[in-house]
């Protein structure tokens, strides 16, 4: 794979430049930012010629008689026009009709720049003969940072098709402002895969249901995350041990004054921090530091290049080894995280009854059929809110299980009898200790939901809030979902499971029915 580095050009210059090494996906790190660059290109560029446009005219119509409804609106339209010019963008904001329609074109070589995000890296195979980074700079939620060489080599590896490309081409857009945004990707420098194990309610209610003891323990000792703990323990154990045998043997190549005020190595050092020090509140330390070099009559060195070489190395090493020590304690510390984590879920589902040792109680046997957010809804259903609440309202509370709203997300918001009480139940579970990770609701999808199940169009929706359609899509699909968990975990409460049928079949229409 070659890499090339460009400075500040526009979209339609980098295409000019190479124009002989297409297709292209061009990555970005904003939805947004993926339409105006597509945008921008499509002044200046037409790939089709008249027969490709006719046959992208062909698919274009079938997709949209296929899926009624969900072709329409001034971004559809504009997504349509730059289609015809063989440009298209692709983001997790788009309704997945869109996004398999950019992804059949392109697949027929129809489309020849793709103004992408990440995620067409992750799961779409579709390789180009390049790929262009508009950036190497990403928000992680947190902060901006440069992308680790792991995502650059996951999003560059789609350069060069087989059969097509002898090499694929990464091609890197610079912004002078962030000149340490490249030149620093090694594909040896890939970061590991860490071993990460989540242990939800859910987790530690089917190891109580279906483990014996002895299994349990296998499940928490026996995972990728503990076996990479332990090997880093031993790695570290072994560093240790040779640290201080180096320590050891560098101490014993030098004079039994050595790092004491008595060498004229140590007495220069304490000279000079004295000298340099300005410090307030210190003023005791100094005057004991003075009294020492007062106190003691300093040595004679004979090579004292030798001595402060040897003496340095020792201080070095000694640093290193403090470092090793600190992140030991760390990584033992680790060691038994995963039995202590599951010791303090299982205490939580003991205090709020779900189960009392291997015993399960209504409420552990419901939860034990969900997978989401299982302590949360298990209180919202006996609460009564789910049997009880006009089933609008419970379309509203159940559309904010799992949602955490963006910075920048806005909806119209209902004042319901429901969304309050479900508040509240939130707030009385992480007021008993409940972790926040298993209460994470939020009240601004309610009125969406509430307005789908009433009857409202999809645009409807869209005119109500901020959300992009795939991420309204995303929100009725897990909604959808998250009802025939609760189908299932009611058992022979036929009420609650009609109940929560019926919603689950007003919300599942038109756009959110979507199946392939």
């Amino acid at each position: 794979m070659s890499k090339t580095e460009l400075q500040e050009l526009s979209c339609s210059e980098i295409i000019e430049q190479i124009q002989d090494k297409l297709p292209a996906l061009f990555f970005v790190f904003s939805r947004g930012r993926t339409e105006i660059l597509a945008q921008d290109l499509s002044r200046e560029w037409d790939f089709l010629n008249p027969e490709e446009k006719s046959a992208a005219g062909e698919i274009i119509r079938a997709a949209e008689a296929e899926y009624p409804g969900t072709f329409s609106g001034a971004g559809w339209h504009i997504l349509q026009r730059l289609l015809y010019q063989g440009i298209a963008y692709h983001h997790a904001g788009m309704l997945p009709p869109v996004k398999y329609l950019v992804e059949n074109l392109y697949s027929k070589r129809l489309i020849w720049v793709v103004f992408c995000t990440e995620t067409f890296a992750a799961g779409v195979n579709f390789p180009a003969a390049s790929a262009i980074f508009d950036s190497t700079r990403k928000w992680d939620g947190h902060d901006f940072r440069i992308l680790q060489n792991r995502e650059f080599y996951q999003m560059a590896g789609r350069a060069g098709r087989r059969g097509f490309d002898q090499v694929g081409h990464a091609i890197i857009r610079i912004d002078s402002r962030f000149p340490e945004q490249t030149g620093f990707f090694d594909e040896n420098s890939v970061e590991p895969v860490s071993g990460r194990l989540i242990i939800s309610p859910n987790t530690v209610l089917s190891l109580l249901r279906y483990k014996s003891d002895s299994e349990i323990d296998r499940f928490l000792n026996d995972n990728f995350k503990s076996y990479q703990t332990r090997k880093r323990e031993k790695e570290l154990a072994e560093q240790i041990k040779l640290s201080k045998e180096l320590v050891l043997e560098l101490t014993s190549g030098l004079c039994h004054d050595s790092l004491t005020l008595k060498c004229p190595i140590e007495r220069a050092r304490a000279h000079r921090r004295l000298k340099h020090s300005r410090r307030r509140g210190r003023n005791k330390e100094k005057e004991s530091l003075k009294k020492q070099l007062a106190s003691l009559s300093p040595r004679k060195c004979r090579d004292s290049n030798k001595c402060r070489s040897g003496v340095e190395k020792l201080i070095k090493v000694k640093m290193h080894l403090n470092t090793l020590y600190q992140e030991y304690k760390v990584v033992t510390e680790q060691v038994d995280s995963t039995f202590r984590e599951y010791g303090e879920v299982r205490d939580i589902l003991e205090k709020l009854g779900y189960v009392k040792n291997r015993e399960f109680f209504p409420r552990g046997l419901f939860a034990l059929e969900l997978h989401v957010q299982e302590i949360l809804v298990t209180e919202l259903a006996y609460s009564g809110i789910i049997e009880d609440a006009d089933p609008a309202e419970i379309a509203a509370v159940l559309a904010g299980i799992e949602f955490i709203p963006g910075k920048n997300t806005r909806a119209t918001w209902l004042d319901l009898p429901a969304l309050r009480e479900a508040s509240q139940i939130k707030w009385e579970l992480l007021s008993m200790g409940v972790p926040e990770r298993f209460c994470i609701w939020s009240d601004l999808p309610g009125a969406l939901a509430h307005a789908w199940y009433s009857g409202a169009s999809f645009n409807e929706l869209l005119e109500m809030s901020t959300f992009q359609p795939g991420d309204v899509f995303s929100i009725f699909r897990r909604e959808i979902d998250l009802l025939r968990q609760i189908e299932r975990a009611a058992g022979d409460n036929h009420n609650l499971a009609e109940r929560v049928r019926a919603i689950r079949g007003r919300l599942d229409r038109e756009e959110v029915a979507l199946c392939f």
